[in-house]
């Protein structure tokens, strides 16, 4: 019996490591094949257990079949009432349509509004898709899209997730069309049908081409994902399932088959219904052509359903861990000593930044687990900027006058708000006493126009009170990390050579690969100049000036503080 129990422990414990790497996309983009890897050998243990109990098995299996002989037949016709019942349900709605309160005098009219409002929705759901065919936004790499190509990107997308949403009341107003009498009135029955099957396949047809367009790119539909902007969240994926749901599925297949009996009694324009038998060959052939999302879709169902799973757990251990530090001892660089450095700052300087006997430093990977960017005050704002021919603070408080009006206080302890970052509470100002109270402090400077660099101040600026990413994905906006704050602000500032990777299915710059890539790019010819560091001795609790060579290895250190020099 215990020999059982161990066996069935490694099957569950197969089972669970499965549905983390599916879950955490572990070995991306290979980790679908590990998961069901790992639950293919989980069935060896619970192989070696069933033979173990093969015997005992065998002789409840004959009682079994014995006791339930008799029932095998109330089985079957359960079986069958489910399956009605369940075809019932998905075809047929048990609430009242509204069509059957209308005379059919003003059903009709009713019914001709809404076919002006298809034709109109078919031309958007037209133009939807010819815009982004054209373009070929939706192939892109998601890395090379310019902000403008992004901000089209979302605003098409935005517009076709309403015209979906339009198509779905349609379709939702006239799924009572059998409530009709079709003895009665054959012709009002048959158009409110059609009416709803054009939406059906109009819509699904669209959906399918935006699915071709999109291919595999795994970061453009994270992208179309992504909650904001009037655009509900999972928007790209639940439009894709809809496709091989089901009840969708089932009414497709019923709706084909009705169509043929009533298509004699319909009376809508001829030149409309031969467009839209036109549409539903092509969504057929489409989906005939595209079989494998019948397989696709469940899986990546079983993978969201993992990674939704495991993400709350994530964000807890994340939140959780932040809080431990395993010293008692106050960081090495104090106030006094980023005083004496602050005059070297300039706005738009990157701060990289260490804190050792931090417990978050083991889940991120490398030396440098944190950077920020260094804003300075009103007064330095305006000293660095004073050259561009505008007023720069006026920009700030016309653009984003809470923006102006954080960097005109102080924290608690007196000091002005200078740093922007992300942190655990999200992007917020910092004075930078506060941010850079640290061990190790390094400041790197891009070699950029001040237009570029003021820019970049905007780009950040605009995302403020977003909240902190725990999922450390770079693809999305609507949260964000350290690093990706300030990738992303010199995306919109200008181009500087960093280049976030796929690292366990996301897009992401660590710190340490942030100052990996920066320093690459270091010297008066590069993308970088080296500004300052603060380089601590862990081993005597002090902090010294280190010189750029010392920066330039500094990515290299291990990251365990034990390790530390």
């Amino acid at each position: 019996m215990l020999k059982n129990k161990r066996l069935l422990l490694l099957t569950l414990a197969a089972v669970l490591a499965a549905v983390v790497v599916l879950g955490m996309k572990i070995a991306y983009p290979s980790h679908r094949l590990l998961a069901f890897t790992l639950l293919g050998l989980g069935w060896i243990p619970l192989v070696i257990s069933w033979q173990i109990n093969r015997r005992l098995l065998q002789v409840q299996k004959l009682l079994l079949k014995k006791k339930t002989r008799p029932f095998r037949a109330h089985g079957i016709v359960a079986l069958l009432l489910v399956v009605a019942f369940y075809i019932t349900w998905a075809l047929f709605p048990v609430e009242k349509s509204p069509l059957v309160d209308l005379s059919p005098e003003e059903l009709q009219t009713e019914m001709a509004e809404d076919f002006s409002s298809y034709l109109m929705l078919r031309e958007t759901a037209d133009d939807f898709y010819a815009a982004f065919r054209q373009s070929g936004l939706l192939g892109k790499e998601v890395s090379s899209l310019t902000k403008a190509e992004r901000t089209e990107i979302r605003e098409r997308w935005r517009a076709g997730v309403m015209a979906f949403v339009e198509f779905d009341l349609l379709k939702g107003k006239y799924r009572g069309f059998y409530q009709i009498d079709y003895v009665a009135e054959p012709e009002l029955h048959a158009n409110a049908f059609l009416l709803a099957y054009m939406a059906i396949i109009t819509q699904y047809n669209t959906c399918l081409h935006i699915v071709d367009l999109v291919g595999d790119n795994a970061f453009m539909e994270t992208l179309l994902n992504e909650e904001g902007e009037g655009i509900p969240p999972d928007s790209y994926f639940f439009m894709k399932q809809r496709l091989t749901h089901p009840n969708v599925v089932l009414r497709l297949n019923a709706a084909a088959a009705y169509y043929e009996l009533v298509k004699k009694d319909i009376t809508w324009d001829q030149s409309v219904v031969a467009d839209f038998e036109s549409r539903r060959k092509n969504f057929f052939q489409s989906l005939e052509a595209n079989a494998a999302i019948f397989i696709e879709n469940p899986l990546s169902i079983l993978e969201r359903a993992a990674f939704e799973t495991l993400l709350p757990v994530q964000k807890k251990v994340a939140v959780q861990m932040s809080y431990i530090r395993t010293t008692d001892r106050d960081y090495l660089i104090t106030p006094e000593l980023l005083a004496e450095h602050q005059p070297k700052l300039q706005p738009g300087d990157i701060l990289i930044q260490r804190r050792n006997w931090h417990m978050t430093n083991i889940g991120i990977p490398g030396f440098w687990p944190h950077v920020a960017l260094y804003v300075g005050t009103p007064d330095e704002l305006k000293a660095y900027f004073s050259d561009l021919g505008f007023q720069p603070l006026e920009t700030i408080k016309a653009l984003y006058p809470d923006v102006f009006q954080t960097l005109e206080t102080s924290d608690e302890d007196g000091f002005p708000m200078r740093v922007i970052e992300a942190i655990r509470p999200g992007v917020v100002f910092q004075s930078l006493e506060t941010s850079a109270h640290c061990d190790y402090l390094a400041v790197i400077r891009p070699n950029l126009g001040k237009i570029s660099t003021f820019k970049a101040l905007l780009g950040a600026f605009a995302n403020v009170g977003k909240p902190y990413d725990l999922n450390f994905d770079f693809t999305t906006d609507n949260e964000l990390v350290c690093s990706e704050l300030v990738y992303k602000a010199y995306r919109a500032g200008g181009s500087l050579p960093l280049k976030p990777e796929v690292i366990s299915g996301r897009r992401l710059l660590p710190p340490n690969r942030l100052a990996e890539q920066a320093v690459a790019s270091l010297g008066p010819d590069g993308a970088f100049s080296f500004v300052l560091f603060l380089d601590a001795v862990e081993k005597t609790d002090e902090v010294k000036l280190g010189d750029v060579a010392a920066f330039k290895e500094s990515w290299q250190r291990p990251k365990w503080d034990v390790l530390q020099e």
